[in-house]
């Protein structure tokens, strides 16, 4: 089957989310034995990576396009045109940046079979965000998305998509695997974690203001470690001064992003991840941490109940005063039984998001575009 994916950001981009998730699916498909393409922008990209040339890769053909501005993609725009004529599907990630539409109509033209994933843009605090412009481009898409087979990563996602696309809409769900790490050697260390870009919808400050009223987490030892990009400097320099004037200066730092083998090290040796977001489609960072053996305890508007139904971390409102008490619980948890909540962190991650133990599931979802058919 010849695939031809699209990414505004993509490996080796320091991105994380979506553009992970793509790298992770392409690789598995092209060892399945399938033909895949990518063609991305050059977002990010280290200067060493060679623009708007073709490069074979572990995970197929890729092109990473040089465009006037991100949010001008004319090349990626043409680039793609070129690779959807020879596709037998498409896929378009992302709705709201501007070539992704370009490729629907695209595909439509040529009579293509195509999926959409909005990977988590159809949120409520997604569309916080240039709420106007948003609402606008969604009726456009409304009226051109005959045949479209759109991805959820989650039953609410897919409620989403139904509620902006109306009840007939085509949609299949398929939740989020990856290429899961080497377990690293841990050396335990007495801090908590946040990973992720430092944006207003993953509440970190909703997380500093339980840490800041936990008299338990001032008086253990404990830190905090927040580790990502500052994709909002603005919020990013007001969590700082939150962090001030909670007094957290000595037990809060910010890390920057991180990645490879200093992630997985910063994974394996905390105690916890926590992930307070107000909205999440999945949540990546939720899987890293569990491969690590390193409990989760992620807020109720992401799709992380398993969490409790494994015994693997906690799911909770984003109230600062709820993640007090769940943050609290792990810290005065005896030993032998945050032990088995580590057994059982690695056990869900290995069980149920490897992407390697189902090798042909995006094939069968794909065939399923293919042939017009709910997968």
């Amino acid at each position: 089957m010849k695939i031809v994916l699209s990414a505004d950001r993509f490996h080796p981009a320091p991105a994380g989310g979506a553009a992970s998730t793509i790298h992770w699916q392409a690789s598995a498909l092209t060892r399945a034995g399938h033909e895949v393409t990518v063609v991305a922008t050059s977002q990010n990209l280290p200067a060493s990576m060679q623009r708007d040339s073709w490069l074979v890769r572990d995970f197929g053909r890729v092109i990473y396009t040089r465009n006037p501005h991100f949010y001008l993609p004319l090349k990626h725009i043409w680039y793609g045109w070129k690779a959807i004529r020879k596709a037998d599907v498409v896929h378009v990630n992302s709705l709201f940046y501007p070539a992704s539409f370009v490729w629907i109509v695209l595909c439509q033209f040529l009579n293509k079979p195509v999926v959409w994933s909005p990977h988590g843009e159809l949120s409520s605090a997604a569309l916080q965000f240039r709420p106007r412009l948003k609402r606008l481009l969604l009726i456009i898409f409304k009226k051109c998305c005959s045949g479209v087979l759109f991805h959820a990563t989650c039953g609410e996602e897919a409620n989403q998509i139904r509620h902006h696309f109306g009840p007939n809409v085509r949609i299949g769900e398929r939740r989020t695997t990856m290429e899961l790490p080497a377990l690293a050697v841990r050396v335990a260390q007495r801090y908590l974690l946040f990973m992720g870009r430092l944006h207003r919808i993953k509440a970190i400050d909703r997380l500093l203001e339980a840490l800041g009223t936990s008299t338990l987490f001032q008086e253990s030892g404990y830190s905090l470690v927040v580790a990502g990009p500052e994709t909002d400097t603005v919020y990013a320099q007001e969590l700082k001064t939150l962090v001030m004037r909670l007094d957290l200066s000595g037990r809060v730092s910010f890390v920057g992003s991180v990645q490879s083998q200093r992630k997985e090290q910063l994974y394996a040796n905390a105690h916890l991840l926590i992930l307070p977001s107000h909205s999440e489609n999945f949540g990546n960072v939720v899987i890293e941490s569990l491969a690590q053996g390193t409990p989760v305890i992620a807020s109720v508007n992401t799709p992380w109940q398993v969490l409790e139904q494994e015994g693997a971390g906690r799911w909770v409102p984003n109230e600062p005063a709820l993640l007090r008490q769940a943050i609290e619980s792990f810290l005065t948890m005896p030993t032998y039984e945050y032990e088995r909540y580590r057994e059982r962190a690695i056990s869900l991650a290995r069980r149920d998001y490897d992407n390697s133990v189902n090798p042909t599931s995006w094939a069968d979802f794909y065939q399923a575009a293919i042939m017009r058919i709910l997968p």
